[in-house]
């Protein structure tokens, strides 16, 4: 009987265990991001942006945030939700350091929440608490 009661509690606690993304499911995310439209917290409306270099970024294949220059995202986000499915990022090769996140106060969110839609991308940082932006894929 114990081991029958053991043996149920190890389904159940292994069945629990958070299930992620793998690499594979995110290859729509993979590529290069301009921001087109902002949505500030309590607004109801989307405001347009101008392009700008400034505002684009890369996801590469494992999920790992770069800027336009190469380098990794300074306060990047541990996990991507997507669509309503964690990834949790780990860099499959080395990344090299970013010399600015040094000068950077982060505002740490562990999680990105993505909405992919085709070619557009809303995330909200910090579960909302900063608004939404929008992008387009370059």
């Amino acid at each position: 009987m114990k081991s029958i009661l053991l043996l149920f509690l190890l389904v159940f606690v292994f069945s629990c265990k958070e299930k992620y993304l793998v690499p594979e499911d995110i290859q729509p995310l993979v590529g290069k991001w301009r921001l087109v439209a902002v949505e500030p917290v309590g607004k109801n409306e989307w405001q347009y942006v101008t392009q700008n270099k400034e505002y684009e970024f890369e996801i590469r294949y494992d999920g790992v945030v770069l800027w336009p220059n190469g380098l990794p995202a300074c306060c990047a986000p541990n996990k991507l939700d997507i669509n309503g499915k964690t990834f949790k990022i780990v860099p499959k090769s080395r990344l090299p350091e970013n010399p600015q996140c040094a000068l950077v106060n982060c505002v740490y969110c562990e999680t990105w929440y993505m909405d992919l839609q085709d070619d557009v991308l809303t995330i909200r940082y910090c579960n909302g608490g900063v608004g939404r932006a929008r992008y387009t894929k370059i």
